[in-house]
């Protein structure tokens, strides 16, 4: 508890410290110490309150994709992945798609697809699949 008696504030549920968050996320997620209430929070990182709670909000979602990333496939993330795919590199992404599952057996994440997908990439094109990526909420 703070001195004012307020709640502390906690990290959002999911978040871990090696978690890749965009460097103004991870600058006022620091602060939150399990001491600090909100208003103390917003005061140390020069926000309002309504603009912490959009950023905890947008920890939030990044915390889901980072959570999803890990999970083992489904077969219409494959779908979507394969859709992003295909606006790069035209109709072999299938076959590609399908080839880096294989490889990768019941082991398979979408992290892991996205990893070994952009490993068969032009920076130009690993660009242009995470924009595709980033619309769907896959990256």
């Amino acid at each position: 508890m703070s001195a004012s008696g307020s709640r502390a504030l906690a990290w959002p549920d999911g978040l871990r410290g090696e978690m890749a968050l965009p460097f103004a996320l991870w600058r006022t997620l620091d602060l939150i110490d399990g001491t600090r209430d909100a208003a103390e929070v917003a005061r140390l990182a020069g926000l309002s309150a309504p603009e912490l709670r959009r950023r905890l909000h947008e920890a939030q979602g990044w915390i889901s994709r980072a959570e999803d990333h890990g999970r083992p496939m489904t077969d219409r993330a494959a779908q979507q992945v394969t859709q992003c795919l295909t606006q790069v590199v035209g109709p072999v992404a299938e076959l590609m798609v399908e080839e880096v599952l294989d490889d990768l057996g019941e082991a398979a994440t979408l992290s892991a697809l996205l990893s070994g997908l952009t490993a068969e990439l032009t920076p130009g094109q690993t660009a242009r699949f995470a924009g595709h990526l980033r619309s769907q909420g896959l990256a």
